[in-house]
C-alpha cells in the first residue's frame, strides 16, 4: 500500500519520539534520573496521539483513480461518477463497500428507453439482459472477450458499427439492436433469441431450439427470471408503460414477444 506522505512524516516523528522516549527510561531505570519521569509522562501521551494519527491514516481507504477527462486522482473521497482504473488501498468502511457493490442503473436508463424506443423492444427487457451479462458494468470483460455492459463480442460489434464497447451508449445502442435483428430472426421467440445471442444465431439457427448447453439453458432462465419479476413489479405499481408489447405462447408452448397482439 501507498503511504501519503503525510502518513510518513507522522512516522519519522513517532520514530524520534519513539528513541527520546527509550533514552529516558534507560535513564530512570539504570541510572536513577526520576527528574526525567514527568517528561517521560509527557512523551508518552504523544506518542500514544501520534499512534492513533497513523491508524486512522493508513486504515483509511484511499481511492485512485482517472476522471472521464484524462485527470488522475488520489483521493480518500470515493468516486460517485463513472471513472476509469480505480484502485482502492486501506480499509473500506462496511457502508462504503455495501454502496459501491450496488450498480446505479439508473444511469443508464435514458440510453435503454431510447434505443427500446427506437427498435420497438421492451425496456425492461433490456435492463434484464444487462443485469445478466455484466451487473451494470461497463467495462466488463468476459473470459471469451465479450466487452461492456451487453457483453459484445469484437466481430460482432464491429459488425453493428460499435467502435468502442466501453462506451455504454454505443454498446446499448449496438446490443439493442443485435437483439431486434435475432427476435426478427426467430419469429419474436424470446427464448429463442435469448439463447442465440448467449450461445450464437448460427447454432440455434441449426438445432431449432435453446441448445443442450448449460451456461445458456441458465442464461436463458435467469434472464426470462428477471423479466418477469420485472414486469410483475411494473403491473402492481402502475399501467404498463410500453402497452404496444405483448406477450404470450402459442398453442405449441413457444413463447413469443410481439408489438402485434395475439389472434383469436
Amino acid at each position: 500500500m501507498a503511504i501519503p506522505s503525510v502518513t510518513f512524516a507522522v512516522c519519522q516523528r513517532i520514530l524520534k519520539i519513539a528513541w527520546t522516549f527509550w533514552k529516558l527510561l534507560i535513564s530512570i531505570v539504570f541510572l536513577g534520573n526520576h527528574m526525567y519521569l514527568k517528561r517521560l509522562m509527557f512523551l508518552l501521551a504523544v506518542l500514544i496521539a501520534a499512534g492513533f494519527m497513523v491508524r486512522n491514516a493508513v486504515c483509511q481507504a484511499m481511492y485512485s483513480y482517472m476522471d472521464e477527462e484524462g485527470v488522475q486522482h488520489f483521493t480518500n473521497i470515493p468516486p460517485i461518477t463513472h471513472v476509469l482504473s480505480l484502485k482502492v488501498t486501506g480499509s473500506l468502511p462496511v457502508a462504503a463497500i455495501s454502496d459501491a457493490s450496488k450498480p446505479k442503473t439508473e444511469v443508464f436508463d435514458p440510453i435503454i428507453e431510447k434505443y427500446s424506443r427506437d427498435y420497438q423492444l421492451d425496456p425492461s427487457l433490456i435492463h434484464s439482459i444487462i443485469a445478466t451479462e455484466s451487473d451494470f458494468n461497463p467495462k466488463a470483460v468476459s473470459p471469451k472477450g465479450a466487452q461492456g455492459l451487453m457483453q459484445l463480442m469484437p466481430a460482432t460489434a464491429a459488425r453493428l458499427g460499435v467502435r468502442n464497447s466501453f462506451d455504454p451508449e454505443q454498446n446499448i445502442r449496438g446490443g439493442i439492436q443485435h437483439f431486434r435483428w435475432l427476435m426478427d430472426n426467430f419469429n419474436n421467440d424470446l427464448n429463442l433469441s435469448l439463447a442465440a445471442y448467449n450461445a450464437g444465431e448460427n447454432l440455434v439457427q441449426r438445432l431449432g431450439r435453446v441448445p443442450a448447453i448449460k451456461e445458456t439453458i441458465d442464461y436463458v432462465k435467469k434472464v426470462t427470471s428477471k423479466y418477469d419479476k420485472k414486469q410483475l413489479s411494473a403491473q402492481a405499481q402502475k399501467a404498463p408503460e410500453y402497452p404496444s408489447t405483448y406477450r404470450f405462447v402459442d398453442e405449441e408452448g413457444v413463447l413469443h414477444l410481439t408489438n402485434l397482439p395475439k389472434l383469436h
